[in-house]
């Protein structure tokens, strides 16, 4: 703008001026037109300056732009990792709520199971403690009966040796058998000790026999007394029959004969007393000879326990 006003005002001054105000002019011209040129290298290097910093400025702002388009996508991958990141926190999250929750419900069930074991526990060893003490109870009741056992075993052995002792003479003679059988203690008497043949009214040497066994009877009271009569198979005959029509009647005859004698004169307890009338038909022989039916023609004493 100032070089063309300089340029303006010098075409005037040809004309009018003279050649020393004209070199003045010149002169002045020049140096203005070096200032011109100055202002305009300035100007241009300004310009080139200016150029250069907006140069600058767009690369700058273009990697701005690049860094901030980076930083964008850089964002936007991080807020799409963040996205599924949350859906998977989120998902894990539900399974983890899920796993708690069935956790929590084993743990429950457990608990319920324990308490339900915990609860037949306690059951089992009651009974267990109740099964130990039946078996206490049963081994004290076994004890006791196996005691008891024994004592009556050995009272029973005491009445079996006293009966052998007292009847020595006549269990040699043949005439008394005494055994004893589980629990029970047997006197057996042949017919001809007590009774005549046909008879049932005890003789002389049956009522020595009676007293002798009277007298262990009387010792042994916790014992039922059985006065059982038996029988050979030969039928009664002639004049018998009118008061013994048969076998029955005669055996039990000489069991209550028996049965009496014991209660008046040995004074055994009549409530211990039981007669009984078999007949033929519980033999110990065959009655195939005399001496057989000797055998079954008997009176047994039979010692059994009160029930």
């Amino acid at each position: 703008m100032k070089r063309y006003a300089f340029l303006l005002l010098l075409v005037p001054l040809s004309a009018c001026v003279t050649a020393g105000k004209f070199k003045a002019a010149e002169s002045a011209a020049a140096a203005q037109k070096s200032r011109a040129d100055a202002a305009e290298k300035t100007l241009a290097d300004e310009r080139a300056k200016s150029s250069a910093e907006i140069e600058a400025g767009r690369k700058v702002t273009l990697d701005l732009t690049n860094q901030l388009k980076n930083t964008s996508d850089q964002l936007a991958d991080a807020q799409k990792s963040n996205k599924d990141l949350t859906q998977t926190l989120d998902a894990k999250k539900g399974e983890l709520t899920q796993k708690v929750a069935e956790l929590i419900k084993s743990r429950d069930a457990q608990s319920a199971k324990a308490t339900d074991l915990a609860a037949q526990a306690a059951e089992l060893s009651a009974a267990l403690a109740a099964e130990r003490k039946r078996a206490l109870d049963a081994d004290a009741a076994r004890a006791a009966a196996e005691a008891a056992k024994a004592a009556e075993l050995a009272a029973a052995q005491k009445n079996f040796d006293d009966l052998t002792l007292g009847l020595k003479s006549e269990i040699a003679a043949g005439e008394i058998k005494i055994t004893q059988l589980q629990g029970k203690l047997t006197v057996n008497l042949v017919d001809r000790i007590l009774f005549d043949s046909g008879r049932a009214e005890v003789k002389d040497d049956g009522r020595r026999v009676l007293d002798k066994v009277g007298g262990v009877l009387n010792s042994v009271a916790d014992k039922y007394i059985r006065i059982e009569g038996h029988t050979d198979d030969k039928p009664i005959s002639g004049e018998l029959q009118a008061k013994y029509p048969s076998n029955w009647e005669l055996s039990t005859a000489r069991a209550t004969a028996v049965a009496r004698y014991l209660q008046d004169k040995a004074k055994v307890d009549p409530k211990r007393l039981v007669a009984a009338g078999y007949g033929e038909y519980h033999p110990v022989a065959s009655n195939e000879t005399p001496e057989m039916r000797a055998l079954n023609r008997r009176i047994e004493i039979v010692l059994v326990p009160k029930e």
